[in-house]
């Protein structure tokens, strides 16, 4: 039996500086699978220290999302642009998201 696995390719998009995991939410919110990856870093002043989440790709989120829909990330707030290599965009595969 000859069957054809399709692979799935995450999009990479460009958002305004410092709104990603914003604009992550906002795309989940009009149905667009969205994902920010983020770290946990410390922030020290000389009188407190303080645990936050930032942003691991600077102004950038990480879509999953049929070629036919692909405009659909403009309704969201903050959506700059697609990242684009040699003239096509960005396709990033589910495998080197997971890991």
């Amino acid at each position: 039996m000859n069957q054809r696995i399709e692979q799935t390719y995450w999009r990479v998009l460009f958002t305004n500086p410092r709104a990603e995991m914003k604009v992550a939410q906002r795309l989940e919110k009009i149905g667009v699978e969205a994902y920010c990856l983020v770290r946990m870093e410390m922030r020290q002043r000389s009188d407190w220290k303080k645990k936050i989440w930032v942003p691991l790709l600077p102004s950038m989120v990480l879509v999953n999302i049929r070629e036919q829909e692909k405009n659909k990330v403009f309704e969201a707030q903050g959506v700059m642009r697609y990242l684009y290599w040699l003239g096509e965009p960005a396709k990033v595969s589910a495998d080197e998201v997971l890991t």
